[in-house]
Parts: C-alpha cells; sequence; structure tokens
C-alpha cells in the first residue's frame, strides 16, 4: 500500500495548499461569531444600562411592546427582558433592528450597537459567502462549501497519514509529543503531526457539521443513519428548517 500512501500524501498537499486560504479564513470568522452574541450583548449593554429604581418592579411585557410600537411602528417578533437588573429590555424586528426599552419606566433608549452589528455583517458574508452579495453569493458560498469538504478530507486523510508505519514506542512518541532540537524542516513536520493528531477528534466534529449544513446529501445521509426519511426542502439552499415562515407578532422570552 505503499504507493496509495503516496498518492494520498499528495493530494492531501495539493487540497491543503488551494483550500487553506479558505479554511483560515473560515476558522477565523467562526470564532468570532462564536461569541458574537456575548459582544454585542456587551456592547448594548454599556450604550443603554439602566438604574433600576426602588422595588425594581418591572413592566409587563405588553406595555414594552406597546411603547416599541409607538415610537417604531411596525410589528416586534421578539422580547427579551433579562435577569441583569441594569439590563435593558429589548425589542426585535426581526434581523433587521433592535430597540431597547427601559423595562422599568417604558422609556425607548434607542437602537442596538450599530458599529458592532455592521462588523458581524461583514464578517457573517465573508464566513458564508466569501464577502460576496446579490446574486454573486451562490458562488461564494460554494467556494467556501468546497473548501470545508476540502477540510474534511484533509482531517481525515491526515490522521491516515499521520499512523506511524512502524508500530513503536518511539515512532508513536515523535508524532505525539513536540520535540525540541530538531532542525527546522523536522520541527515544521513534527508540529504538523502533534498539533493535527491532539485536534482531530473536535475538528471531525466541527467540519463534519459543517458539510452537513453546505449539502443537502450530508444532511439527507444524517437522517438515513437514524432510519427516518430526509424532509421535503424549500427555499434557497443552507436555509434549515424554520428559516421560513417565522412568525411575528411579540414574542417574549427571558433571559
Amino acid at each position: 500500500m505503499q504507493w496509495f500512501r503516496k498518492v494520498l500524501f499528495w493530494i492531501h498537499l495539493v487540497v491543503g495548499v488551494t483550500a487553506g486560504a479558505a479554511v483560515l479564513l473560515m476558522s477565523v470568522t467562526g470564532v468570532l461569531l462564536t461569541y458574537q452574541r456575548q459582544m454585542v450583548a456587551w456592547a448594548d449593554m454599556r450604550a443603554h444600562e439602566v438604574s433600576p429604581p426602588a422595588g425594581g418592579a418591572r413592566l409587563p411585557a405588553g406595555q414594552l411592546i406597546a411603547r416599541a410600537r409607538e415610537a417604531e411602528g411596525g410589528v416586534p417578533t421578539t422580547l427579551t427582558v433579562r435577569r441583569n437588573p441594569r439590563a435593558p429590555a429589548e425589542v426585535a424586528y426581526g434581523r433587521e433592528k433592535t430597540v431597547f426599552v427601559n423595562p422599568y419606566t417604558g422609556q425607548v433608549l434607542g437602537h442596538g450597537s450599530a458599529g458592532i452589528r455592521r462588523f458581524f455583517a461583514v464578517v457573517t458574508d465573508w464566513h458564508r459567502w466569501l464577502g460576496r452579495s446579490g446574486e454573486s453569493r451562490a458562488w461564494g458560498k460554494g467556494i467556501m462549501d468546497a473548501a470545508n469538504l476540502g477540510f474534511l478530507f484533509l482531517v481525515l486523510s491526515g490522521f491516515y497519514l499521520w499512523w506511524p508505519r512502524r508500530w513503536t514506542k518511539r515512532a508513536f512518541r515523535n508524532v505525539l509529543w513536540y520535540r525540541r532540537g530538531l532542525r527546522p524542516k523536522a520541527r515544521d513536520f513534527n508540529w504538523h503531526n502533534v498539533t493535527g493528531i491532539w485536534g482531530v477528534i473536535p475538528l471531525v466534529v466541527v467540519v463534519a457539521s459543517g458539510v452537513v449544513i453546505s449539502y443537502p446529501w450530508a444532511s439527507n445521509a444524517v437522517y438515513r443513519i437514524y432510519g427516518e426519511k430526509p424532509p421535503a426542502r424549500s427555499g434557497p439552499p443552507g436555509e434549515g428548517p424554520g428559516a421560513q415562515g417565522r412568525a411575528a407578532g411579540g414574542a417574549a422570552s427571558a433571559a
């Protein structure tokens, strides 16, 4: 099987070189998006912190929604009231805007932090569509999806290439632990192998879930593995179940 290992190595190398930039982009933007909610909440809290009065009684949800509608019009989709007594109530109009209301007085405080939302909108565009907009999003999404699939191939093929040809203690030690005093080429090889093997399990989980999101055939396969029939799909690719037909009407939640 020496020929197979050699062929797989070159395919692994070519895919890594060609998809590397997109994989790095997905990784950086993915980490940022992981903390989007916390960072947005932090920015909004700083901008619209309230002072609870003596007794700290909040207004009913219906009054908070009514105050927001008086100021903004339209029909809100969600109301969020947080446990933090200094946090404002959040009245959301879909993904378009969020209005903050003092939960004790009903005073409309303003909108969410526009700067950080613009930042994360750009991050999302690059993570999903390679920064494309309009009709060009389709090919941007295709490139990112293909890069994600290539990333999964890199992880799986890398594990096969990592496996020592000889099962000896020394061979495994060389690819399991970082070593000192190596020449640059040997050092890079050691770092690549050690970092890759310790990250293989979380990487497989993260990247495989991305492939399931990207490709209908992958998500259908998951349903079939569990003995279920894949659901009928509607709307643009990449929209998950429930992406369409979200009802508006002031649903309230507490956080």
